[in-house]
């Protein structure tokens, strides 16, 4: 399926009975689960097992949205959580030739054999792990959300407590025990992620960094070395 979306654009929670695997070929999305949330650029995609509730923001102008749906039976060799993806060239191009073809086509001719060439690809895709692992509680999830539609809000963990209704005790609390992270690792690695797909879609560090609420191109590549474990040139440095 082949569909343009502008920025702000949501399609809200909702799940497939079949795979998918969610790609934009111009623009950046969100997809959100109840577990974690995703932010995926060009260079990449994000595959959802089957039945898997989420919902779609698009945060771009112009989000040119590829989509493959896979069978539910041909998902069992697949994984089972969900996974953002590095996508080759050769992926790529093999999305965009299945599009060529109708929705019914023909098994045993090209759009047969483009698709056993996807399915081939998908069982090589190399995982990155740039997932935000999300809160559940609503006061916290709040605070998530409004971070995730900005990164460069920098409101101290009180004024974000006195937004949620909580206190800073309750709310730190809550990001560490339902997330894994304290809340400043947690903006952290949202930051470097949003950084990263920013980075990925063409935009300059310095330009990155200021989106993302960092005072230099410096500080926000060191941030990204230290919450992902390398330098940002090296993690998308086959994608700008």
């Amino acid at each position: 399926m082949a569909k343009s979306w502008v920025l702000g654009e949501r399609i809200p929670l909702h799940m497939h009975r079949r795979g998918q695997l969610l790609h934009a070929v111009t623009g950046i999305m969100r997809v959100e689960t109840e577990r974690s949330a995703w932010i995926v650029p060009p260079a990449r995609a994000l595959w959802l097992p089957p039945r898997l509730p989420h919902s779609v923001t698009m945060r771009s102008s112009v989000i040119e949205m590829r989509t493959i749906y896979i069978d539910e039976p041909r998902c069992a060799t697949l994984p089972q959580q969900p996974l953002l993806v590095e996508i080759s060239g050769l992926l790529r191009e093999l999305i965009l030739a299945l599009l060529e073809e109708p929705t019914d086509y023909d098994e045993a001719g090209r759009g047969g054999a483009v698709a056993s060439l996807i399915l081939t690809e998908l069982g090589r895709l190399e995982e990155r792990r740039l997932d935000v692992p999300m809160p559940r509680d609503p006061r916290a999830l709040n605070v998530a959300r409004a971070l995730l539609d900005n990164s460069s809000l920098d409101y101290d963990l009180d004024r974000w407590a006195d937004d949620a209704g909580a206190s800073r005790r309750t709310l730190a609390r809550l990001f560490r025990a339902e997330t894994g992270l304290g809340f400043a690792e947690w903006r952290a690695r949202l930051r470097a992620i949003d950084g990263l797909a920013r980075l990925s879609e063409g935009a300059s560090v310095a330009e990155t960094a200021s989106a993302v609420g960092y005072a230099s191109p410096s500080a926000f590549s060191a941030m990204i070395h230290r919450t992902l474990g390398s330098p940002p040139r090296r993690l998308t440095k086959a994608h700008v």
